[in-house]
């Protein structure tokens, strides 16, 4: 049967990407994400770790609880929510997608926007909608979430560790998101500390990395994250060397991120080992 949803992936990864994607034999970065989104995506571990309130069981056993954001409460619907209970800074999530968030820094919440947003989002099928099945069957829900600032009252830098682990070596790039409430920049590091010339989605950050406090143990603990996955994106936050969970990712930018340099596609695809079809 012919596959439609396949085929318009291919002609909007051609729109956005400027070639044409061989998904069902991927070489590159973005076709190996798109061949696990339609071919190899049956893997039980994707649900659980991309579901952001059974995945803190997960990230428990792997690095241990230390790491895991304060969970100030879980509900199923607004209505639930105990807004005068969880202070001054407080984080909203729905659980079963990539977009379900809303920072309260200050207290002050339009209950009435908040929810209409959060129903929005409980209502999407956003697996269906990105043909990233695994989000499909995760059982919708709300969490909360202290907000984690630094020491300039700002949210953190966000550190997503892109890794690769082949039969023989682990291999990783670290994306920098920084100001991400102002100016969002982003700057890609390699496994040396060392800025690189990688654009990925945006126009490269010219920033070198710095002294961070505890950057060793991040690197322990990313790869101890991603030890089940051929690759995954593992997003950290660091608050004076206290590090934090942030989430798991399996298919960054949905597959349709652009490279700039366009060689970068080519050769984080080399790093991620020869998919099999899985379904």
């Amino acid at each position: 049967m012919f596959n439609w949803s396949l085929f318009k992936t291919k002609i909007r990864f051609y729109k956005k990407l400027g070639y044409w994607p061989n998904i069902e034999q991927p070489k590159t970065f973005n076709e190996k994400i798109q061949h696990r989104k339609f071919y190899a995506y049956n893997n039980p571990l994707y649900s659980l770790c991309a579901d952001k309130y059974r995945v803190r069981e997960y990230v428990t056993n792997k690095i241990g609880e230390q790491h895991l954001i304060p969970l100030l409460d879980v509900v199923d619907k607004p209505e639930q929510l105990n807004l005068n209970a969880y202070g001054e800074r407080f984080v909203i999530k729905t659980t079963h997608d990539s977009g379900g968030v809303f920072v309260c820094r200050r207290g002050k919440v339009n209950t009435d926007q908040l929810f209409k947003k959060l129903e929005k989002h409980l209502s999407r099928d956003a697996g269906k909608k990105r043909n990233e099945h695994w989000y499909s069957e995760i059982q919708p829900k709300i969490i909360v979430e202290a907000c984690l600032l630094d020491n300039a009252g700002n949210l953190p830098n966000d550190y997503k560790f892109h890794i690769f682990n082949a039969s023989e070596k682990t291999e990783y790039y670290l994306q920098v998101d920084y100001d991400r409430g102002s100016q969002h920049k982003r700057s890609m590091y390699d496994h040396q500390r060392q800025l690189t010339d990688i654009g990925l989605g945006k126009k490269i950050y010219q920033r070198s990395l710095g002294e961070i406090k505890n950057y060793p143990l991040m690197v322990e603990l990313a790869k101890s994250l991603a030890a089940d996955f051929d690759y995954v994106r593992v997003d950290l936050y660091n608050i004076n060397g206290h590090i934090y969970f942030g989430e798991l990712t399996f298919a960054h930018g949905s597959g349709f991120r652009k490279f700039s340099p366009k060689k970068y596609d080519c050769e984080w695809g080399q790093l991620w080992p020869e998919p099999t079809n899985q379904l």
